[in-house]
């Protein structure tokens, strides 16, 4: 994709806190600095090399506009770095990797931190309306389902292998925190949930004919998380061993009425047809549980060939290992950046030589990113 190769060196972030809880106080600059630092203080990166900062939020500080530059300042990183503020709703993580990698790619620079934050404990309510439409993103999630034909059952037992695949990944996923005011891991993966208790929670969006819950959708959450992103010649300069490549990306949006949410099913089939692959040779798949009705209904649109060709079945098994969004955490902006981190690492885990990644924004827009060991 690239003339030159773009890798991601290193990843990180703050624990995922459900909003009001323990970040409540914190705003969305020391969030971001706590992840930035403490990347680089773990993997022991001299900040000096860092050239760029594209750093997300969707929610704003309307008295530090520009938060990456104050990020700069902040981490103590070099005050020549450049920096600038993105936001693309929950592709804003991958839009400020897309930033950066383009920068080094093109032999602009090659060094660069990119990443997001949101502290959704400052989000107004309206930020969860669709402006274009007038309906939230779980009312636009319910039409989808009822479209799709997406159970209830259906969405539990996601909901449910999250936590579950979580639980199961916490001490893999502390190698990716860097605890802050005592908090240690995500606050939101739940070792006690069952599909007894996910079936017993009342649908939050449609109150009469709705299958979505509080327990099958992602919950409003604080935090950030960053990559570092070198070109392979600096990695290999630095003596610092990749954990994956970028190997490609697509974009896309559509019709707000043809499914919010629903941009993945056209963004992540011409990924595969533009690296001539199909879902089988993908090791490790992970896609962004903003509700399980929308993993579910892109993978069922993957399949059918619904935007594109066919991308073959999914297999469940290779698909959010260590749990995703449900129980992790969704602070919007950070992850994009998250995913990237927790995939490239497990693609190292498994010798995996693809990683799929899927995430989808309001807006009706998604990204899909492929990595490469």
């Amino acid at each position: 994709m690239y003339p030159k190769r773009v890798a991601i060196v290193a990843g990180g972030r703050t624990p995922f806190i459900k909003a009001g809880r323990a970040f409540a106080e914190i705003d969305s600059l020391g969030l971001a600095v706590h992840a930035v630092s403490g990347m680089l203080d773990r993997y022991g990166i001299e900040p000096a090399l860092i050239e760029s900062v594209v750093f997300g939020t969707m929610t704003p500080d309307p008295l530090k506009p520009n938060l990456a530059r104050e990020l700069v300042f902040g981490a103590g990183l070099p005050k020549s770095a450049e920096a600038q503020t993105v936001s693309s709703y929950c592709i804003t993580g991958l839009r400020a990797t897309t930033i950066a990698a383009d920068a080094i790619a093109s032999g602009r620079i090659d060094v660069a931190l990119a990443g997001g934050v949101d502290s959704l404990t400052r989000a107004s309510v309206e930020l969860f309306r669709e402006p274009s439409t007038g309906l939230t993103m779980g009312e636009h999630m319910e039409l989808t389902a009822k479209e799709w034909n997406i159970s209830r059952r259906q969405q539990d037992e996601v909901a449910l292998a999250s936590h579950r695949n979580a639980v199961a990944a916490r001490e893999k996923l502390a190698a990716e925190i860097y605890p802050l005011l005592g908090e240690d891991f995500d606050s939101g993966p739940r070792g006690d949930a069952s599909l007894g208790a996910l079936a017993a929670l009342k649908p939050v969006f449609d109150l009469e004919q709705g299958t979505l819950t509080a327990g099958n959708s992602s919950p409003v959450t604080d935090g950030a998380s960053v990559v570092l992103l070198m070109s392979e010649e600096k990695a290999i300069d630095c003596r610092l061993k990749p954990l994956a490549f970028i190997k490609g990306m697509v974009y896309a949006a559509h019709d707000p009425t043809e499914g919010l949410l629903m941009a993945p099913a056209i963004a992540v089939p011409r990924l595969l047809e533009n690296q001539n692959l199909t879902m089988a040779g993908i090791g490790v798949i992970e896609i962004h549980e903003a509700f399980a009705a929308q993993a579910l209904a892109s993978v069922t649109a993957w399949e059918q060939g619904w935007k594109g060709a066919p991308t073959g079945e999914v297999d469940w098994g290779r698909v959010n290992v260590n749990g995703s969004s449900i129980a992790v955490g969704h602070p919007w902006a950070a992850t994009g950046t998250r995913i990237l981190t927790t995939l490239a690492n497990e693609m190292v885990r498994r010798d995996a030589r693809y990683g799929l990644v899927s995430i989808c924004a309001a807006g009706a827009m998604a990204g899909a990113f492929l990595l490469e060991s």
